[in-house]
């Protein structure tokens, strides 16, 4: 295959106009998100807007193992020595223009298809939850393990994690935990499922619809579409995770402030693996990031996305100044020895004046890349 991180290519539909497709092609990096691709898909998508014959988008990725399992993050962990002290100003660039980017997709005129195979995390779920046909498959993991990494549920999750049901999202956020497809469209992080497969007949498919110039008509002729395809394959929907202990998470994220729900979490006792997974990933979460997590979480509640991204900014510069974000990478990717020596080390160390600090804008002297969104 082509050395290109994001191949481009086109489907002619039947009456003549054109699917446009956008593949992440760097399958030995889970499709991870550089920002040579991130800025490839910018420019892309803004010719693809005010071409006529473009009807919509498909975001896939090359491989089945992953549609985008996050960020480049080792990049940005190599980017400390390239860049030295300006490594925060180097952070704050590449995170602002992803986040362009996710703010991009969600507004985009044209209906988007992102086709979520296998693990679907991080900067890939930014893609993912910014299209209007989320589809998953039989091998879809789900995640925003943020937490893990001395980051935060970023790339919009402070919007789209707040759109779900009960407060799963609360818990997704600070647990990390992975979800199937049936319980991304149960919590509403996936519409659509079809078996990976599928995805060259799902292409034929809409390639004879009758496209119009008429977004909305478009997209309620692709729901048909979809929603046929997916009748066909139910019986190959995996057994739910999340769904039968919605009560419990519900009980226990219903706390009046972060102590109390880390508190409840971690209280688990019970021999559900599922469960056990997501709470021993929350005990060893960097306790910065289990904050932001939570309070990004609560005063995301009722904004808009662009506000939600402005939240996130601050939030993962922040990560990245204070040293936590690169302690992450360094255990997680660089040396794996999977020990990271995150300060402080608990809750109960991280004083109000340093909650205070993680949520301040760190640049005095200049504005916020985001102020104009």
């Amino acid at each position: 295959m082509s050395e290109q991180p994001v191949l481009f290519s086109e489907k002619i539909c039947s009456n003549g106009k054109k699917i446009a497709i956008a593949t992440l092609n760097a399958e030995k990096a889970l499709n991870s998100l550089s920002l040579e691709m991130v800025d490839m898909i910018s420019a892309q998508t803004q010719q693809w807007e005010s071409d006529d014959s473009i009807v919509c988008i498909l975001l896939d990725s090359a491989g089945d193992r992953a549609f985008a399992a996050g960020g480049d993050i080792r990049m940005l962990y190599e980017s400390t020595v390239e860049h030295g002290e300006n490594y925060n100003a180097y952070a704050t660039d590449f995170f602002s223009r992803e986040y362009r980017l996710n703010h991009r997709l969600h507004n985009f005129p044209k209906p988007i298809i992102a086709w979520g195979n296998g693990f679907v995390m991080g900067g890939g779920m930014g893609l993912f939850e910014g299209a209007d046909f989320r589809v998953v498959t039989e091998s879809t993991r789900i995640a925003m393990p943020e937490v893990t990494i001395g980051l935060l549920p970023d790339v919009g999750g402070t919007w789209f994690l707040n759109q779900t049901r009960g407060n799963s999202g609360l818990f997704l956020a600070l647990t990390g935990a992975q979800i199937n497809a049936t319980d991304a469209m149960y919590t509403g992080l996936a519409d659509v499922f079809i078996p990976h497969a599928e995805k060259a007949a799902m292409l034929d498919v809409l390639a004879e619809l009758s496209w119009t110039t008429n977004a909305d008509e478009n997209r309620q002729q692709m729901t048909v579409a979809l929603e046929a395809l997916q009748s066909q394959h139910q019986a190959l929907l995996p057994a739910a995770q999340l769904e039968p202990h919605m009560s419990w998470i519900g009980e226990a994220t219903s706390g009046v402030n972060l102590e109390e729900v880390v508190a409840a979490i971690s209280a688990y006792e019970g021999d559900n693996k599922w469960l056990s997974r997501a709470v021993a990933t929350l005990k060893k979460g960097c306790p910065a990031s289990i904050f932001l997590a939570y309070e990004l979480n609560q005063r995301g509640r009722d904004l808009p996305l662009n506000e939600c991204l402005k939240l996130e900014l601050i939030g993962t510069v922040n990560c990245a100044k204070y040293g936590v974000f690169r302690e992450g990478i360094r255990a997680q990717i660089i040396e794996k020895d999977n020990k990271p020596n995150f300060q402080p080390a608990t809750l109960a160390e991280l004083t109000s004046e340093m909650r205070e600090q993680y949520l301040t804008w760190p640049w005095a002297d200049k504005p916020s890349p985001l102020a104009d969104l």
